[in-house]
């Protein structure tokens, strides 16, 4: 009879056994199903060389995982790594396998599954930073002076894309300035073609710029005037007077030259000559008028 207890006991065991594998099995397919879930991770480089550099390799890259709901709806992108093996790979183009590690369920899709890169070796290159204006400065004024500091800067990047570098330029906006001012801006890789070399590295990135406003001049030519003083000895007269140069350049703000007609020259003192005569004599200039020479040779011929 005790026997016969301790068989039954054993079967209502593996009864419950197979029932609760039964439950378990049915609560996975259909409270907790196989589901895919596709995920954007960043494309990692792994033994890559230090004095290699790789171009065109895509940031990211799709990945699809299947599994369980529960585990997949857990799994987040830091939980995903894809990446490229670039050990002992040499310098030109190569088709690379992307792989992916995952802790979460099963990996079954990659987009895209490789990719053909260009290896290259790293470079640098010196070269001087140039300002280009852009934008129109506050009225009457205009850019006297730029300073780049620094002047120059390093480049870096792959040794093929260096050479086709053109020129470096720093954008300088001059909207609405007015006066003097400082500011820092990026140093932009410019290629032949004029498209800007994204993948190229510039240090310093920055650089400071120094403006210098001034305002804004015109120039014109004028005709000297010699002015007389005093009066010719012995009944003499004056038979000519001329000025070498007979006219000078000046250069002043617009408003200032629309004021001109002339420029006069100092009083030349006629009580001491008694022959023909050359003086050098200053010119009589308005303020803030510049002028290319401020004097000129004054010739006198007198008779009797």
């Amino acid at each position: 009879m005790k026997e016969q207890e301790k068989r039954n006991k054993w079967v209502v065991r593996i009864f419950a056994f197979l029932t609760a594998c039964a439950l378990w099995l049915y609560v996975m397919n259909e409270q907790n199903p196989i589901i895919e879930r596709t995920f954007t991770v960043p494309l990692a480089k792994i033994n890559l060389a230090e004095n290699m550099i790789v171009n065109n390799m895509p940031e990211k890259v799709s990945v699809r995982l299947k599994g369980p709901r529960t585990t997949i709806s857990s799994a987040r992108e830091k939980d995903i790594s894809a990446y490229v093996d670039f050990s002992d790979t040499a310098k030109g183009r190569h088709n690379f396998d992307i792989r992916v590690k995952s802790n979460y369920g099963e990996v079954t899709g990659m987009n895209p599954e490789g990719v053909i890169l260009d290896i290259d070796k790293l470079g640098e290159r010196e070269m001087e930073a140039e300002a280009r204006i852009i934008g129109v400065p506050g009225s009457g004024v205009t850019i006297g002076k730029l300073e780049l500091e620094p002047a120059r800067v390093t480049v870096k990047g792959a040794s093929n894309r260096l050479a086709a570098v053109f020129k470096l330029i720093v954008l300088v906006d001059v909207t609405g300035r007015d006066k003097n001012f400082e500011q820092q801006a990026n140093v932009v890789p410019i290629a032949m073609d004029g498209s800007e070399m994204h993948d190229l590295s510039v240090q310093p990135d920055k650089v400071q710029i120094k403006a210098l406003m001034m305002k804004q001049l015109a120039s014109v030519e004028l005709p000297v005037k010699p002015v007389i003083s005093g009066v010719l000895r012995n009944n003499y007269t004056i038979s000519s007077i001329k000025t070498l140069p007979e006219k000078v350049r000046l250069t002043a703000e617009p408003a200032v030259l629309a004021n001109l007609t002339e420029i006069k020259t100092a009083p030349v003192i006629l009580d001491n000559i008694d022959g023909n005569t050359e003086l050098q004599v200053p010119l009589n200039l308005p303020e803030k008028v510049l002028a290319e020479t401020h004097s000129v040779m004054v010739k006198i011929e007198i008779e009797k």
